[in-house]
C-alpha cells in the first residue's frame, strides 16, 4: 500500500492547470467532445486512475446498448489503496433521459466499522433552459450492513449540478443525505465540489474535494 505525497501542491497545480485552461477555451471553437465527463449519467466503456489524500484509485467500465434509446454500464472502482470496493451499474434511456441504478459498496468504513452496502434508484437528466446548468436528481434505497453493526435500511438522495464553463471545461456540485428508516441512526448530509477538463477527445481529468476537506483527482480513457 502507498499513498500520493505532496497532494496539497498537486491540488493546486491542478485546479491552476484547469482554470488556464478553460480561460483559454472561452476564446477558441470547439476542438472535441467525444465523451461528455461531466455527464454522470454519460453510458461509455473506460478506464482510468486516480489519487488523493486518501490513497491511489483505479477505475473502468464496461459500457453498451439495450435496444431502442436503451444503455447500460457497469462499473468496477477500486478505492483509496485497495481499501474498499464500488460496483456500479446504470441503465439509461437517451429518450426521456431517465435511468435505473444499482450501486454496491464492500469493505467500507463506517465510523471504524467494515459494511457493505447495496442501493437501487432512479436517476434523471434536467438540462436547464440555458442549456449551461444541468441536474441530476437522483434517489435511491439502501441496505447496508456489517459484522459489528444493526443491518439499516436507507435513502439516499443526491442532486449532481454541472455547470458548462466551455465545451470542454466543467464545475459542478454534488450534494447528498443520507437518510436511515431502520436500523442504526443515520442523517448524513455529504457533498463534493467537481472540476473536470477534456484534454483531448476522450480523455479527461477531473478533481474533487468533498466535506471532510478530502482532496483526489482522476485521469480516464473513454474508449
Amino acid at each position: 500500500m502507498f499513498k500520493i505525497k505532496k497532494i496539497k501542491r498537486l491540488s493546486s497545480a491542478l485546479f491552476c492547470v484547469f482554470a488556464g485552461q478553460a480561460a483559454a477555451q472561452q476564446a477558441a471553437p470547439t476542438q472535441y467532445r467525444g465523451v461528455d465527463f461531466a455527464d454522470p449519467t454519460a453510458v461509455y466503456s473506460s478506464a482510468g486512475i486516480g489519487g488523493g489524500t486518501e490513497g491511489v484509485d483505479v477505475f473502468g467500465s464496461f459500457a453498451g446498448y439495450l435496444g431502442w434509446q436503451m444503455k447500460h454500464q457497469l462499473t468496477l472502482e477500486a478505492k483509496h489503496d485497495l481499501d474498499y470496493y464500488n460496483l456500479n451499474y446504470i441503465a439509461f434511456n437517451s429518450r426521456n433521459n431517465s435511468g435505473f441504478l444499482v450501486d454496491s459498496t464492500w469493505s467500507y468504513d463506517y465510523k471504524g466499522d467494515s459494511v457493505d452496502k447495496t442501493a437501487f434508484g432512479v436517476i434523471k437528466k434536467v438540462p436547464l433552459s440555458n442549456e449551461k446548468i444541468t441536474l441530476y436528481p437522483a434517489l435511491k434505497l439502501g441496505m447496508m450492513w456489517g459484522n459489528d453493526i444493526n443491518t439499516t435500511t436507507y435513502l439516499d438522495v443526491e442532486v449532481s449540478a454541472r455547470y458548462a464553463v466551455s465545451d470542454l471545461f466543467w464545475i459542478g456540485a454534488t450534494p447528498q443525505y443520507l437518510y436511515a428508516l431502520k436500523g442504526v441512526n443515520v442523517k448524513e448530509f455529504k457533498g463534493t465540489v467537481d472540476i473536470g477538463y477534456e484534454l483531448a477527445e476522450n480523455v479527461g481529468v477531473a478533481a474533487h474535494l468533498d466535506e471532510n476537506a478530502e482532496f483526489w483527482a482522476e485521469f480516464t480513457l473513454a474508449f
